[in-house]
């Protein structure tokens, strides 16, 4: 039988692709964006509250799009696709993340 563990992290955890990046030649692109939220968490001192890492396919790619997932640590998870750029992606996460981390 399976343990049931408490996570660290209050809220939840974000995955992000690194194979949507890879096949239009931005490889670095969840890493980067990854880098990017977790500064912005120190910053505002709530790096606590949601886990942010890259992870391997998600399984429900869109062509020519990024997908990222939030799983909360209690709750259904919650898949996102979005522009294939650094901007973009890292603007959708940092805005789920201010409407997941203010609930």
């Amino acid at each position: 039988m399976a343990n049931i563990n408490q996570t660290p992290w209050k809220t939840g955890s974000v995955f992000i692709c690194t194979k949507c990046g890879a096949k239009s030649n931005q490889p670095n692109l969840a890493d980067e964006v990854k880098t990017e939220v977790r500064k912005k968490q120190k910053a505002e001192e709530t790096n606590g509250e949601i886990r942010v890492i890259t992870s391997a396919c998600l399984g429900v790619c869109y062509p020519e799009k990024q997908t990222f997932a939030f799983m909360p640590v209690d709750g259904k998870t919650e898949v996102y696709t979005t522009e294939i750029n650094k901007e973009v992606l890292l603007n959708e996460i940092n805005e789920l993340l201010a409407r997941k981390i203010s609930k």
